[in-house]
């Protein structure tokens, strides 16, 4: 017993490596893997290619969003916009994945933050889930539910 929680201990520890040898009971067993265990597929972006209308639908889905949420303001308009920047310069950098799309967004919109804290019902992390939530929602596939709604600038 005590070798076969060797073997899985190692075998654990071992899933991301390509090959492997074990040593049970007093034999030599090579292992080789042509993938990891347990991968996880990351959403990736690349459908959505006209970098410049996602980022102005999803300024105005952000926009709408807290016009909802709280009160129409002008501020909420400047957050969408900062938002779009942010993921359009994304894009053009060759960035696909939906955690990068959400941290750079919250990484400028706090740089910024002093801009719009004074008017703000939320922060950049709240944003920032928000945008997850809608890349998500644009991909067609379930979101993490971080907010109630994702708000559709066409309807």
């Amino acid at each position: 017993m005590k070798s076969f929680l060797i073997f899985s201990l190692l075998f654990v520890l071992s899933s991301e490596i390509h090959a492997f040898t074990v040593k049970y009971n007093s034999q030599k067993i090579r292992h080789i893997k042509t993938a990891p265990l347990n991968a996880i597929e990351v959403m990736t972006l690349e459908s959505l290619e006209d970098h410049e209308l996602e980022g102005t639908r999803m300024a105005s889905s952000i926009a709408g969003w807290l016009d909802i949420e709280w009160i129409p303001q002008e501020i909420h308009r400047q957050i969408g916009e900062s938002a779009k920047v942010s993921y359009i310069r994304a894009r053009e950098e060759g960035q696909n994945e939906i955690m990068d799309i959400m941290t750079e967004v919250v990484d400028d919109l706090e740089t910024d933050w002093s801009k719009y804290d004074k008017d703000a019902f939320v922060n950049a992390w709240n944003v920032g889930n928000y945008v997850s939530d809608y890349l998500l929602d644009r991909l067609g596939s379930e979101s993490c539910g971080c907010n109630a709604e994702i708000f559709n600038p066409d309807e």
